[in-house]
């Protein structure tokens, strides 16, 4: 089994040609019936799915290049254009039907609801098939059907959070002959997904223990995840408690303290960045990953301001101790920088697009060659940060993301800011921890990259040295410090979200648009534009339009919520008139 694995996903080189491969080999329980390997077969499919934690080129350049830097992305300020007039079309950024502004190419609302029922699918294959074997046959492989049962569970939420109201305890039901599912309450969703994984957590150790030496073998090649390390995945399933737990805490504050208090005496949370690598190189000019979408729609990932400024503190140039320790892998440093003395330049884009023309027309403009042309062009004429070549738009080794310490840190900040659950520090030290973790997190990816090694000796400030701990704690200690002076849960709030945006960044944009949406922080930029002042907020997606032809009699259930307005419901309604936006373009 092991050398069939590697054969497959070393041999998948493309989007099209590795998700053929994996569906021939797994979808099929013919294939394995005979071998015993379906179970284990179907796990590693499952796990390897795109848009569950493997993220594919096509939805990242429709959602950074497609619709002009006008999606999720673009919405939230994770990535941008470097905007004037010349882009015609962002003087309708303002609209919200789906006709011209968010939503208007149709292609991440048309297929994220379809995805999660295309590519779960193998849960239902499992749970039919699990009952068929007994004894050590059982032992061996029920471990696939709990494993198997986080990722639906997790990719059912992240369904969720982009549509409200989704089929769920009716989906997956083909075999007994139910194919047009309800609705399930969005709500009741959560509760029940929380449960999921609050058995699973427990039952998880014993299982494993059950399994015989050559089924732990096999698990062990099969998990490309954790490499069936058991408490890694006892770990994960507890930050996604945690997380979704959190999430819901303002709906229902009950059930998100009982599944907090519960994670947080388990003292079995990540203790590691769970991230894995592709086992192959990622081809940002040919392959089927987002940093190829990276690559291919490079006019829309300059930095905002909303992020850039929250690194970048007064002067543009770099200033260790005191601007943050990430920015220099995270930024490309501009044209300003002084290349001579690796000193880097960071300068961010803005929404107020009428304040940025006289600047790009006097001269502030960008090299239009792309990531795979000259550095030494874009060195000579970048007058602003794009994300970091380096690290993330050519690293063809950039892992898969599950969770990070660092993520985790932020959440639990939430937690004891708002008393949740007690977490065993303060809020604020839980903010140095991010910070710390984030920047040994980001510095990871730096290291791993080939792209350095190849342009470190012409280029040294795209290889920076990693700032001591001192020059990290001075950092962490100055942002802390200016959560401790806010006077109220808000403005706290703003704090904590604004360091998920710059841990989280366009790695994880749809994580960051769900935690906008649910929080209203970090505030946003007004889009100004020929005069006009524009604060949308897309609240949501709308159902694919062959749910209104396939599932009608269902559909009408939730016809009035299908537009890209109505809150989730996990936003409070305390907060559902607040649109996240600043009055004017001051920063602290």
């Amino acid at each position: 089994m092991k050398k069939l694995i590697i054969y497959l996903l070393v041999a998948c080189t493309t989007f099209v040609s590795c998700q053929k491969k994996l569906e021939d080999e797994f979808a099929n329980p013919e294939i394995y019936d005979k071998t015993g390997n379906l179970f284990s077969g179907l796990f590693t499919s499952t796990l390897y799915q795109w848009k569950f934690y493997v993220q594919d080129y096509g939805e990242w350049w429709w959602e950074i290049a497609g619709s002009g830097a006008m999606g999720v992305s673009g919405y939230s300020q994770i990535a941008q254009r470097y905007i004037t007039d010349r882009y015609a079309w962002y003087s309708l950024y303002d609209d919200l039907s789906g006709v011209d502004g968010f939503g208007s190419e149709g292609q991440l609302w048309q297929n994220r609801m379809r995805a999660f029922y295309e590519r779960a699918n193998a849960w239902a294959v499992i749970k039919d098939n699990i009952g068929k074997v007994s004894g050590q046959e059982l032992d061996d492989n029920i471990i696939y059907f709990h494993l198997v049962t986080v990722i639906k569970d997790y990719a059912a939420l992240l369904t969720v959070d982009f549509y409200n109201s989704i089929p769920y305890s009716e989906a997956f039901r083909g075999s007994e002959k139910l194919f047009f599912p309800k609705y399930d309450d969005p709500k009741e969703i959560y509760v029940s997904v929380l449960n999921d994984l609050e058995h699973i957590a427990q039952e998880l150790p014993s299982v494993y223990a059950q399994m015989s030496s050559s089924a732990v073998a096999t698990f062990a090649n099969q998990d490309i995840a954790f490499r069936g390390d058991i408490n890694k995945w006892v770990q994960y399933i507890n930050a996604l408690r945690l997380k979704y737990a959190l999430r819901i805490s303002g709906v229902e504050e009950a059930v998100a303290k009982q599944h907090i208090s519960a994670v947080l005496n388990s003292n079995a949370l990540p203790t590691a960045d769970m991230t894995w690598r592709m086992p192959y190189d990622l081809d940002v000019r040919g392959g089927g990953e987002w940093v190829r979408g990276l690559n291919e729609a490079w006019p829309g990932t300059f930095i905002p301001n909303i992020i850039m400024r929250r690194m970048n503190h007064g002067d543009t140039k770099y200033e260790p101790g005191v601007d943050d320790p990430r920015l220099p892998v995270i930024a490309l440093p501009t044209k300003h920088s002084d290349f001579e003395n690796n000193i880097g330049d960071y300068q961010g884009v803005s929404m107020d697009a009428d304040a940025q023309k006289p600047i790009y027309n006097g001269g502030e403009q960008y090299y239009v060659g792309g990531p795979t042309g000259s550095l030494a062009d874009h060195f000579n004429q970048n007058s602003r940060s794009m994300y970091n070549f380096a690290t993330i738009t050519l690293n063809k080794y950039f892992p898969v993301y599950m969770m990070t310490k660092a993520e985790v840190d932020l959440i639990l900040a939430e937690i004891a800011l708002k008393g949740l659950g007690n977490t065993g520090k303060s809020a604020e030290n839980h903010i140095k921890d991010a910070i710390n973790n984030s920047t040994d997190f980001w510095y990871a990816r730096k290291a791993e990259s080939n792209y350095v090694t190849d342009n470190k000796i012409s280029y040294p400030l795209l290889d920076p040295e990693k700032p001591n701990a001192t020059t990290i704690n001075t950092y962490a200690t100055f942002i802390a410090n200016r959560y401790s002076s806010k006077s109220n849960i808000e403005d706290k709030m703003e704090i904590i979200m604004q360091q998920k945006f710059i841990h989280l960044n366009i790695m994880c944009p749809y994580e960051l648009w769900t935690e906008l949406r649910r929080t209203r922080h970090p505030k946003l930029e007004p889009m100004t534009f020929a005069g006009k002042v524009m604060t949308p907020l897309p609240e949501r997606l709308r159902y694919p339009t062959a749910e209104q032809q396939n599932n009608p009699d269902n559909y009408a259930t939730v016809r009035d919520q299908d537009n890209f307005t109505s809150p989730i419901f996990w936003v409070p309604q305390s907060l559902r008139n607040i649109n996240p936006y600043w009055s004017d373009y001051n920063y602290e």
